[in-house]
């Protein structure tokens, strides 16, 4: 590889948006890093793909992945999509899985977004992507208060960081509504008339799809160039209801 070949990371990629995020990316960028806490469960062909190891929540971890991306590729993008959701009363929720969620879904956000930003800086250009839910707008209908707590958090984020990083560095952010992932559909988080009740009622009539919210992350990565620190749905109409 050449000194200037352009690197895009997603963390959270070995399934459902994260996944479809890396599928649309690897057309535009010479190497794609897929940081995830398990890594081996998704067969890429495309030699331009690479998977680490890595948990979010660990910084040293972070720090380690992202100079050995740097090492081959300058990293252009980073979509933080990383996430996690249980479904949890209040009564139920203990601080142990609160927790969890917020290490997983804002903290893990910060840290890799604090790992890479330095280089974009220095380099005077790139683009990151935080993936949100409109349950931060909203409040989650299943993901309990924990999940929307920090799905709003990255709102926040993503501000401050857009605030911060200019003019070098943009920062957006999307937020999509439901949309058919694991998460989603291989959970107890919805049922299956419960989900077609809801898809009749949005203005598009249907659930939408993990490319359908890649083609957003990617146009926020290279063709959104006059974009930053905003927040978009991409949920079908559902905060129109």
């Amino acid at each position: 590889m050449t000194d200037h070949q352009r690197a895009a990371i997603v963390t959270g990629a070995s399934s459902g948006i994260g996944r479809a995020v890396v599928e649309r990316l690897r057309v535009d960028y010479d190497y794609v890093a897929c940081f995830d806490i398990e890594t081996g469960e998704t067969d890429w062909e495309d030699e331009g793909v690479h998977e680490f190891a890595v948990d979010v929540r660990d910084p040293d971890a972070v720090a380690d992945a992202v100079a050995a991306v740097e090492s081959v590729a300058d990293v252009a993008a980073l979509v933080n999509n990383a996430g996690i959701s249980r479904a949890v009363s209040l009564a139920d929720l203990d601080p142990d899985e609160w927790d969890r969620v917020l290490d997983v879904n804002l903290k893990g956000q910060y840290v890799v977004a604090r790992a890479v930003a330095p280089g974009m800086v220095e380099r005077g250009e790139g683009a990151i992507v935080n993936v949100s839910s409109v349950a931060g707008l909203r409040g989650s209908a299943t993901g309990g208060v924990h999940y929307s707590s920090s799905k709003a958090g990255v709102f926040g984020l993503t501000k401050g960081l857009a605030k911060q990083l200019g003019p070098e560095v943009r920062v957006n952010c999307v937020a999509p509504g439901l949309v058919e992932t694991p998460l989603l559909t291989e959970s107890d988080l919805w049922t299956e008339a419960a989900l077609a009740e809801y898809a009749a009622d949005l203005p598009l009539e249907r659930i939408g799809t993990p490319g359908e919210v890649a083609d957003v992350v990617a146009f926020l990565c290279d063709g959104a160039s006059y974009v930053t620190g905003t927040v978009l749905t991409v949920d079908g109409g559902s905060m129109l209801r």
